[in-house]
């Protein structure tokens, strides 16, 4: 089995390669899906996250929501830097970049976990199980913790079908996905 840093360093360079024009229609699919998906859960409030490093592009579909009257929010590092929480956000807001270059809201109100009917996470890797590799610093898990065994929020992976391996290794402390959305469409896992 290749090692997590070896299939964290390939998936994240072949994300980054995709060309201009095929992102572009990439996520314009991604986004389709999604909206299908939040429109058939009637979502009032999600937690969203702010494109970094060849993640799929999410934002143009949460300002038409946020313009519809979902309440968003994107995460936060902590000021230590070991949590994450998430603020509210709105189209158009200024957002500072935090330590990873990755934008986010700073003078905005804070929101839990139970404020939120879906959560939207990035990642690196997906397996058919549910299983999620994120980019190893563990925040999505610590944040979601108080809900692992609760299926709400809904936790739905974003990401592109090339991010798909057959197994990730699991850990007691991993979070497992409900669902991911890539071009294809949307998949649930049976959790």
């Amino acid at each position: 089995m290749q090692s997590m840093q070896s299939l964290r360093y390939d998936l994240r360079n072949m994300r980054r390669e995709i060309a201009g024009s095929q992102r572009v229609q990439l996520d314009q699919a991604i986004r389709k899906h999604l909206a299908k998906l939040v429109e058939s859960l009637v979502v009032t409030s999600l937690a969203a996250y702010w494109p970094f490093d060849g993640e799929p592009d999410i934002m143009p579909l949460c300002a038409q929501l946020s313009d519809d009257g979902v309440d968003i929010a994107l995460p936060r590092i902590s000021s230590s830097g070991k949590r994450m929480e998430f603020r509210d956000w709105q189209p158009g807001q200024i957002l500072a970049d935090n330590r990873f270059g990755i934008g986010e809201p700073v003078n905005a109100a804070k929101k839990s976990v139970a404020d939120f009917s879906l959560i939207l996470l990035p990642l690196v890797a997906y397996d058919p199980f549910g299983n999620r590799l994120g980019v190893g610093g563990g925040y999505y898990d610590r944040y979601l913790e108080s809900a692992r065994h609760s299926s709400t929020p809904l936790r739905v992976g974003i990401a592109y079908s090339l991010q798909e391996v057959k197994l990730i290794e699991q850990h007691d402390w991993d979070i497992p996905l409900h669902a991911v959305v890539n071009e294809n469409g949307w998949f649930t896992f049976g959790q």
